[in-house]
Order: C-alpha cells, then sequence, then structure tokens
C-alpha cells in the first residue's frame, strides 16, 4: 500500500474513533436524561 494511502487511511481512522467516542458518550447522556424524564413522570403519575 503507497504511504500517502496508509497516512490517509489511519487519519480517517482517528476521526471514526473520536466520532465513535463522541456518539457514546452522547449516548450515555441520552440514557441518563431519559431515566430522569422516566422518573419525573413516574412521580407525577402517583400524585
Amino acid at each position: 500500500m503507497p504511504k500517502e494511502l496508509q497516512l490517509q487511511l489511519e487519519v480517517h481512522m482517528e476521526q471514526l474513533i473520536k466520532l465513535t467516542a463522541s456518539l457514546h458518550q452522547r449516548m450515555i447522556e441520552a440514557e441518563r436524561e431519559l431515566s430522569e424524564l422516566k422518573r419525573v413522570f413516574a412521580t407525577g403519575e402517583k400524585n
């Protein structure tokens, strides 16, 4: 594989890894927000 192509591939892989990490972090936040909303609705239904 040509050196330049290999470097481009490595850069894209790094970008993918960073994007995946960002998505994972956002999913964790979204799940936390969803749990909070469920808790709020559950308390609201009891009252």
